[in-house]
């Protein structure tokens, strides 16, 4: 009989030696005896017995069990990965590929730590001011997630009570923005998706081939003579990235109008914004809290513009007589039943759909409606993961009706064994944003997110008046404040230094220097794409693409304590930056530059390469900053890119 020995030492415990080890030997004995005796036999019973044969067969035998012996091993190994930390296992000093499948799974339990080490790598969202993002949930609630998370919302038939909580999700959102009551009891018209996006994209949609239909109509185009008529949508250049995709993808022209800064506080004008629609405009937009500075558009006087437009215009499906009392009686008629003006608005109420409806309850709201109590307003998106405080990718699109709206983009579903509609870009989805937006409606109701909306507008208010308390060493305001203030605008704070003091650091150099004390802001220069003409243009009427701002966002995390902290690290790091010689580079923006240098020198032949010390000398001075700001602005201007400030 072949002896066979192990030749790599194992370090396992005794009671495995004896329960899996030992067995195994005895095995592998087995294997050995069962499988070379009959082979043996056969050749020695053979005429043409082979010596040579017999050797051969033996080592392919042989062969066979070692690997088989390998593999045992191996799963031996395996097991004992679950009885040991993640730092005694052979994973904690394996090479990680990117690129590959791994050939063997690892326990559960050691898939986590190299989950959680990745994000030990990331900014601590807690104190990411820059986002406008909720971070944080209880454990019922990621219990709730994780219930959502297995459940694939878009079978209908299988899930029907899931659609219900998802219903009645939808009635309690479109209820909180005063949305007209269904006829017959019916659920009211709208849909969750994973974000504010696809909530911004639908609506568009939905807007677009109700024009379509319109235009072809009163322009006797066929259905297809209609598809070579581009439409357009008047929106403020403080939109979010979302509208960006609507224009690209879409084939849907941007007609831009641009706010200023420093008297309005970034809040578009509505004469000037209406003033841009003509007969191919699908709607308006007004922002309800851009994210920006978090001011709120006008929606009250977009409204009353539009109005004067849709009579001038003749634009109203369903004419009047009267044009000085039209517009007394398309805003009586409009509020009864659901009549079809041809222009109308969406509200983009990404981050104020969850704030203004509670700022109105506490007796500090908006000097005019927002919602569908304007009769122009066909469509409201909002984000369910930022003040609507879900943990995870949420959205919420809310139609004023289903006929010639939502209609336009709903798909029956029949074959996944029942019949229902789509309202969303894409079927399958898991039930986790559904769910987890009910458990926070139930949770907190109007009365807990009216509170909490109340304190952090009270901590912003705290922030603000620090900030805009704050001097310089030589008498003058450190900061000039652009936020719409306490009222008609999110619990946002946004400032500038102050231009006047002429100082060597702007505002993206302070976002740098503060986040070494671990908090981060959002600083930005106020420049963007213009999506109709692909120019790299200012963002508003009065200040030039130069200049740069900041803001912090007051999440629901960010209680008192911290924000008096993060004021300390304000005026500490200002100190700092008086002090040095040269603007303030963050390790990020040194280790870019230097990337981007020596991308530029390879492409170059017969160029000296300099040494990494010359590198990082050079990533230093202001100069070669100036020029990286330069040549990030010239390939901005490639046309057909999209460049846009971060909407989280």
């Amino acid at each position: 009989m072949i002896q066979y020995s192990i030749t790599r030492p194992l370090d396992i415990t005794q009671s495995t030696i004896d329960r899996v080890l030992k067995p195994l030997v005895r095995l592998v004995a087995a294997l050995t005896d069962c499988h070379l005796r009959p082979l043996i036999s056969n050749l020695m019973s053979d005429e043409t017995f082979d010596k040579d044969a017999i050797i051969t067969a033996l080592v392919e035998e042989t062969r066979k069990l070692r690997a088989m012996v390998s593999k045992l091993e191996e799963k031996i190994e395996h097991g004992e990965a679950f009885d040991t930390t993640f730092a005694a296992s052979k994973y904690a000093s394996r090479h990680l590929k990117r690129e590959e499948i791994p050939s063997d799974g690892m326990p559960a339990k050691h898939v986590v730590r190299l989950i959680n080490d990745v994000h030990l790598c990331d900014f601590n969202p807690l104190l990411n001011t820059s986002s406008y993002v909720n971070v944080t949930s209880e454990e019922e609630e990621q219990a709730v997630a994780l219930i959502g998370a297995q459940i694939n919302i878009a079978d209908a038939s299988v899930y029907p009570s899931s659609i219900e909580l998802h219903n009645s999700t939808v009635n309690m959102i479109a209820n909180l923005w005063h949305a007209p009551k269904p006829p017959n009891g019916q659920d009211y018209v709208g849909s969750g998706t994973v974000g504010s996006t696809e909530a911004c994209l639908l609506a568009g949609l939905a807007l677009k081939f109700r024009w379509r239909k319109w235009y072809a109509k009163r322009h006797n185009l066929t259905d297809h003579e209609i598809l070579a008529v581009r439409p357009n949508l008047v929106i403020s250049s403080a939109y979010q990235a979302a509208w960006e995709k609507l224009f690209r993808y879409f084939d849907v022209e941007a007609k831009i109008v641009k706010p200023n800064l420093l008297k309005d506080k970034m809040a578009v004008n509505a004469k000037n914004l209406v003033a841009q629609c003509d007969e191919k405009t699908i709607a308006v937009v007004g922002i309800l809290g851009n994210h920006y500075n978090g001011n709120y558009d006008p929606i009250w006087d977009i409204d009353k513009e539009l109005a004067l437009l849709n009579a001038e215009k003749g634009w109203q499906i369903v004419r009047f007589l009267e044009f000085m009392t039209l517009i007394v009686i398309v805003h009586v008629l409009l509020t009864q039943c659901h009549v079809a003006l041809q222009k109308g608005i969406h509200v983009d109420a990404a981050s104020g759909g969850f704030v203004a409806p509670f700022q109105e309850l506490s007796g500090k709201g908006t000097p005019g409606h927002y919602d569908f109590r304007l009769p122009n307003v066909l469509s409201i998106s909002s984000s369910g993961h930022k003040f609507g405080e879900s943990i995870c990718g949420t959205g919420w699109i809310v139609f004023r009706q289903r006929e010639d709206l939502a209609e336009h983009i709903a798909v029956t579903v029949t074959y996944l064994g029942g019949s229902s509609d789509s309202l969303t870009l894409n079927f399958s989805r898991p039930a986790s944003g559904p769910y987890v937006q009910y458990y926070k409606l139930m949770r907190l109701g109007k009365e807990g997110y009216m509170t909490k909306v109340e304190n952090q507008m009270k901590v912003a208010a705290y922030l603000r008046n620090f900030i805009s308390n704050l001097t310089h060493p030589n008498g003058q305001k450190r900061f000039q404040i652009l936020d719409g203030g306490d009222t008609c605008c999110l619990p946002v704070v946004s400032a500038r230094l102050n231009p006047d003091l002429g100082l060597h650091y702007d505002d993206k150099d302070l976002q740098h220097a503060l986040s070494e004390s671990h908090w981060y802001v959002s600083g930005y220069s106020l420049g963007f794409e213009n999506p109709a003409t692909f120019e790299f243009e200012d963002i508003f009427s009065d200040i030039d693409q130069a200049s740069t701002m900041f803001r912090i966002v007051v999440k629901s995390n960010l209680s008192q304590g911290l924000a008096e902290n993060l004021a300390h690290k304000i005026k500490e790091t200002l100190a700092v930056l008086d002090d040095l010689d040269e603007g303030y580079e963050g390790v990020k923006q040194k280790i870019a530059a230097m990337k981007a240098k020596a991308a530029v020198l390879s492409e170059i032949p017969n160029v000296h390469k300099p040494t990494d010390k010359r590198f990082k000398a050079l990533a230093k001075t202001v100069l070669f900053s100036k020029h990286m700001e330069r040549k990030k602005k010239e390939r901005s201007n490639i046309s057909g890119s999209i460049v846009s400030q971060a909407t989280c």
